[in-house]
């Protein structure tokens, strides 16, 4: 191989190297996260509403609220409903019959979504305990 060759060879390489390589400006993009508040309430006897609310309105529609029961007599703690929110952030929990003596509470799950274009984390929540009698 002559010399002048050698040279040409390098170049192309290097050139090749250049527009092979990503074209963002090497920061890492990091994913914000966004705090969640649910609640719950009880206004008739086989029904159980609530909210889930957020800073960003991504992180409260479609998310999914897990409503647990736990008995009174034996502590034991069970899933009652699985719910998707709508998109103002409400759901509800219709039963088939009056709601058991007991506390309930509900739970959002934390979920990764993307809005604003990027990544967003919507961070779960745990509601208080609404206890029925």
């Amino acid at each position: 191989m002559r010399p002048g060759r050698a040279g040409i060879l390098v170049a192309v390489c290097a050139l090749a190297l250049m527009l092979g390589a990503p074209t963002t400006d090497g920061k890492k993009r990091k994913t914000r996260g966004w705090s969640s508040k649910v609640t719950l309430t009880h206004p008739a006897p086989t029904l159980f509403t609530g909210r889930v609310s957020s800073r960003l309105a991504a992180c409260r529609a479609a998310r999914l609220v897990n409503l647990y029961y736990t008995d009174p007599g034996t502590g034991e703690t069970s899933l009652l409903s699985v719910q998707r929110t709508n998109k103002k952030g409400s759901y509800r929990v219709d039963l088939v019959s009056p709601a058991y003596a007991g506390s309930y509470q509900a739970i959002v799950i934390g979920e990764r979504i993307k809005a604003l274009q990027r990544p967003q984390k919507c961070r779960g929540a745990k509601g208080g305990r609404l206890t029925v009698e």
